[in-house]
């Protein structure tokens, strides 16, 4: 059964870059371009974590956090934040106090996406496996 991630960005393009960097038979990204219909798609598809845009038209990335945070069936749910603030004293700042569990910076390392979803997932969808790992399952 995939790992169902739901992210909520109101840019299309980008939905469609994190689909081909989540790419994984593992894994099911739910995109949607519009908050009040991301909060429908997180309640639906009860998702193992959530990315959330920061700055979109109309409701805030941190008005959707604090309203699925809020829900009894989201609260320990993780929430990885992507923001377009390239000033890093600003995110530094927005973030530092926060109780969200992970943000990224966009532009973003598709490396950097994967290694924080592995992360917050306890999954190592992308990485591969140690050489310690590949040896002990190694038969001799």
């Amino acid at each position: 059964m995939p790992h169902t991630i739901v992210y909520i960005e109101d840019e299309t393009a980008i939905i469609e870059l994190i689909g081909d960097v989540l790419s994984h038979p593992k894994v099911k990204l739910v995109g949607v371009p519009n908050p009040a219909e991301g909060i429908k798609a997180v309640k639906k598809e009860k998702p193992d974590l959530i990315l959330l845009d920061v700055m979109m038209p109309g409701t805030s990335g941190w008005d959707i956090y604090h309203a699925l945070r809020a829900d009894e069936a989201f609260k320990r749910t993780p929430i990885i934040m992507l923001t377009g603030q390239l000033h890093r004293y600003r995110v530094m700042k927005e973030f530092s106090h926060s109780p969200v569990d992970a943000y990224i910076t966009k532009p973003f390392n598709a490396s950097d996406v994967r290694t924080e979803i592995e992360k917050m997932l306890s999954l190592p969808l992308w990485s591969r496996p140690s050489e310690a790992q590949a040896s002990a399952e190694t038969p001799k």
